[in-house]
């Protein structure tokens, strides 16, 4: 029960050993099965892979004895021992050839693996031996079964092991293997021939021992011809049954047109499983064959697969008490630091794991431990980026009163990326935009772009150069650019990479900057000179336009004028296209005229811009005065316009603005006539109000028109009749009277023109929606208030 309670308190823990409980079980068992249900098929995998290695070690001994004899027999066949035995003729001397016949015993007694040696003369049909006594008896078997051979005409292999027995039988078995070499490539009857004797002990010797080894399990190797027959000294060896003798002939044809020569396979003979391994020898068509029943492999399969299981079960014992070791091993250190928490939490955190769970419980821990640290060092990042940023700035502006040993421990102490041996050169950048714009827009979003520039620009020069970029506080950013050691500074290079820090800027964030260059100067004193001068620099901007790059020669001609005056013949074509109304004629001298202005020194460009409005203004007034109907314009701002405006491009744009204004609002002479004819009625009934007979009919008389003229033209301007107007004049007049004088209501009427009492008081009510009494009396109270 006290164990129970131990694992619940600590979750945790209780999750560990049972994690690894069910893996180490999950391993055992997959391992387990793979093991008990494939152990049959490892089991003959490796018994296939050991038959084919002692096989394969045969067939290396087999290989070496045909190729150790190949060479001995083409040694001996031009030996001049045996060459004489080979020709001799019947008259040659006896003495000699039992000499050399003498010294060829001698050779074949004296060679351990060498049985005898045969040497056919076609001239005498007579065999010379040496070796083994057997053949002294020139009536043996194994002569008469050689010159039958010899004579039948039969194809004899030439340098190969052909098996033989005493008997003169091939095949079958074998009491040495006979090697024969002659003249020709193909053997013809009443050729000389030379037969080798090789003992097949030291070949059979080793399958016997191998068989011997194995007979325990009943395994047998043997040699096998192409034509089926097994190769043995043994005449006891039982023969193969015809079904299984095809079966591997089959099998080992099969592997004979695949270029593998080896291969293995199973085969039943009378319910009995057999596994049958052969490897293709490569000599005189040999095939190497074991033979191993399949019984002795089960038997070996089933003791693995007891083995295994016990050992997997007692491996699960001794799994499951390491597992309670090492998991209580590793949860030591956690356990400790879940209760130093618990104690120091401090009212910060829970003091008990939410759940039991001691991962979760420190997982939180970290969380709030981790953003209170992130909150901390997000302020100390912001209080060291705005102490580099001033002293960034302290360099730039007070660079002439720093010593060289405030600024190396300034580098040195905040990291500046500044070379302190120089050179450097100065970069000011600046939004583009008018400063009204500027100031107006979001100052957080500015602040954001200042931001975004700066860190672009500082990375991109930096891959080149050192660089340092910083926000002053008149709304621009400068860079302090200076060389490492393998870079040059110059002012081609510098562009180059501004002009890809302009690009980035405008294809990321839309919106563009103009940037003004310094000199390169080989020492950082004067910085501060150089930062007054790129201002001063960034204003021509005003002549090159937005997103431009500014150095010093490109405004050397600009500051050299000293003094500014518009040439006289521009001003009086100006005012002469304007007056004319030509617009092709006035937009080209306004060209020449902004030309003018760009060469001019920056304190004289936007006085010069201002006095070409001036003189538009003033050729405006000339036009008005002689005219009766004056152009009219809203020219109240655009003197401000002209000074916001942040280039002479936008400057030259506002006045071709007011210049097609002008032809806009300039009317035609008709229309100006009709103007002037509706103004002239207005006046005639504004002075004869009073005057109760006046009428449309009486105004025509007066201005000698026809009355339907003056009244469709007069309706067609201001869209009501002549009469409707006389009223409106009257009523208005009316009102004035009643607000400011004391006349009764039938001294007004008379005052104002209105013939009857009715017809006023209708029509005053329908415009005022009261009579002119109540009108005067709710005046009167609103005055006493």
């Amino acid at each position: 029960m006290n164990i129970f309670h131990l694992y619940k308190s600590k979750k945790y823990l209780g999750r560990i050993i049972v994690s690894f409980s069910i893996l180490i079980l999950l391993l055992l068992a997959l391992f387990s099965s793979a093991l008990y249900y494939n152990s049959e098929k490892i089991v003959l995998d490796m018994q296939r892979e050991a038959n084919k290695k002692v096989l394969s070690q045969i067939k290396f001994n087999v290989t070496y004895l045909n190729d150790v004899i190949q060479k001995l027999v083409t040694s001996l066949y031009y030996d001049n021992d045996v060459i004489p035995l080979m020709t001799a003729t019947d008259n040659s001397d006896v003495f000699e050839m039992l000499r050399k016949r003498s010294r060829i015993d001698k050779f074949a007694d004296y060679t351990p693996f060498i049985h005898s040696i045969i040497i056919y003369n076609a001239n005498t049909d007579q065999f010379v031996w040496g070796g083994d006594p057997v053949l002294q008896d020139r009536d043996a078997p194994i002569y008469a079964a050689l010159r039958e051979m010899f004579k039948a005409g039969k194809p004899i292999p030439k340098l190969k092991m052909l098996p033989m027995s005493l008997d003169g039988q091939e095949g079958g078995k074998a009491d040495f293997f006979s090697i024969f070499n002659y003249d020709s490539i193909v053997y013809q009857p009443g050729q000389s021939a030379f037969i080798l004797n090789i003992k097949p002990q030291w070949l059979f010797d080793n399958i016997k021992l191998i068989n011997q080894l194995a007979w325990e399990e009943n395994e047998n190797v043997f040699i096998m011809s192409d034509d089926g027959s097994v190769i043995t000294p043994d005449t006891d060896t039982p023969e193969l049954t015809g079904d299984f003798r095809q079966a591997i002939m089959d099998r080992i044809d099969a592997a004979t047109r695949a270029d593998d020569g080896s291969g293995a396979f199973n085969y039943s003979i009378s319910d009995k499983k057999k596994i049958v391994n052969y490897l293709n020898t490569g000599i005189n068509g040999w095939t190497l064959v074991s033979i191993q029943p399949y019984e002795t492999l089960v038997k070996k399969a089933e003791s693995l697969k007891n083995t295994s299981i016990v050992l997997t079960l007692i491996f699960v014992l001794l799994s499951l008490l390491t597992i309670l070791g090492v998991s209580h091993r590793l949860y030591r250190p956690l356990g400790k630091l879940v209760s130093f928490i618990r104690g120091d939490a401090g009212g910060e955190a829970e003091t008990e794991p939410p759940g039991g769970d001691e991962l979760t419980y420190m997982s939180s821990v970290y969380e709030q431990t981790i953003q209170r640290l992130k909150a901390a060092r997000s302020e100390q990042h912001t209080t060291r980026s705005i102490v580099r940023s001033y002293y960034i700035r302290k360099i730039v502006t007070d660079s002439q009163a720093l010593s060289r040993e405030q600024l190396l421990e300034w580098i040195q102490q905040h990291k500046l990326a500044m070379n302190p041996a120089g050179p450097y050169m100065l970069s000011v950048m600046k939004l583009d935009g008018s400063t009204d714009s500027a100031n107006s827009g979001d100052e957080k979003e500015r602040s954001l772009l200042h931001f975004a520039i700066a860190n672009i620009a500082q990375e991109m020069l930096s891959r080149t150069y050192l660089c340092e970029a910083v926000e002053m506080k008149s709304e621009h950013l400068v860079a302090v650019i200076s060389t490492r050691d393998e870079a040059e500074l110059t002012e081609t290079g510098v562009r180059g990479v501004m002009s890809q820090i302009q690009d980035a800027i405008a294809r990321m964030y839309r919106v563009k900057f103009s940037a003004a260059l310094g000199e390169v100067i080989a020492d950082y004193a004067p910085l501060h000179d150089q930062y007054l001068g790129c201002l001063q620099l960034l204003r021509y901007k005003l002549v090159y336009g937005g997103q431009s790059i500014l150095v010093p020669s490109m405004i050397k001609e600009n500051a050299s004028q000293t003094e500014a005056s518009l040439p006289p013949e521009l001003e009086k074509k100006l005012m002469e296209s304007m007056k004319s109304l030509q617009p092709e004629a006035f937009r080209k001298t306004l060209d020449r005229i902004f030309e003018y202005i760009s060469t001019l020194n920056y304190d004289y460009m936007v006085y010069m811009a201002l006095h070409v409005f001036i003189l538009m203004k003033n050729g405006i007034k000339e036009m008005n005065d002689n005219r009766i109907v004056p152009v009219t314009i809203q020219m109240s701002d655009i003197d401000r316009k002209i000074m916001d405006s942040d280039s002479l491009e936008g400057m030259k744009n506002i006045l071709l603005d007011v210049y097609r204004e002008i032809n806009v609002n300039k009317k035609n002479p008709e229309q100006e006539r009709n103007e002037i004819l509706v103004e002239t009625v207005k006046a005639v009934i504004e002075q004869n109000y009073s005057d109760i007979s006046l009428s449309l009919q009486k105004i025509g008389d007066v201005m000698k028109l026809s009355p339907d003229y003056i009244g469709k033209l007069f309706k067609k301007q201001l869209g009501i009749a002549v009469s409707e107007y006389i009223n409106e004049v009257r009523l208005r007049q009316a009102v004035l009277y009643l607000e400011e004088d004391n006349y009764t209501i039938n001294e007004l009427i008379d005052k104002i023109g209105f013939g009857t009492r009715s017809n006023f008081f209708r029509l005053f009510k329908n415009k005022y929606g009261t009579t002119p009494k109540d009108y005067r009396i709710k005046n009167s109270l609103s005055v006493d208030k």
